[in-house]
């Protein structure tokens, strides 16, 4: 009886045969586009992140450099502002940028702010008594930093 079955090509139609041959291919492309698809976002959540580091640590260089040039100046009242340009989105998505003060338990750093995701850049040449604030978002395409230095201290902002 087994071999009855076997060789029985009644029970099968032609049409049934291939809409489960779409199906079982249907299965195996969607499992391959779904595997590459999980692939490329984790990939763009990776650059999105490396390109939030680069641009913070620019930030923080120029904010440096501003900070050791005042230093090694001995003009008392100094001013210094430099304009820079800064991406409107970073994979997409808009962002703040914020300045955030030395206290004795932490080191001033600039914090770059999107959703749930923050980079920090350690701004390690500030000390406590310079005085750091702003906050920026990237809507703006550009921002500017600030430098004052006179007898009652030295204050950097952003804006």
């Amino acid at each position: 009886m087994s071999r009855q079955i076997l060789r029985d090509e009644k029970a099968t139609t032609i049409e049934l045969g291939y809409i489960l041959n779409l199906v079982v291919l249907m299965i195996f492309t969607s499992s391959i586009i779904g595997a590459f698809y999980v692939r490329a976002d984790a990939s763009s959540q990776h650059s999105q992140r490396a390109e939030f580091t680069d641009l913070g640590n620019e930030i923080a260089r120029d904010i440096t450099n501003i900070y050791l040039t005042s230093l090694r100046s001995s003009d008392n009242n100094l001013s210094v502002i430099i304009k820079r340009e800064i991406p409107l989105t970073i994979g997409g998505k808009g962002y703040a940028i914020e300045l955030e003060k030395a206290t004795s338990d932490n080191m001033a750093y600039v914090v770059l702010k999107e959703g749930n995701y923050k980079s920090i850049a350690i701004l390690n040449s500030i000390d406590t008594h310079v005085n750091l604030t702003g906050i920026v978002y990237s809507g703006s395409g550009e921002m500017t930093i600030k430098m004052t230095k006179n007898s009652a201290g030295t204050l950097i902002w952003i804006e």
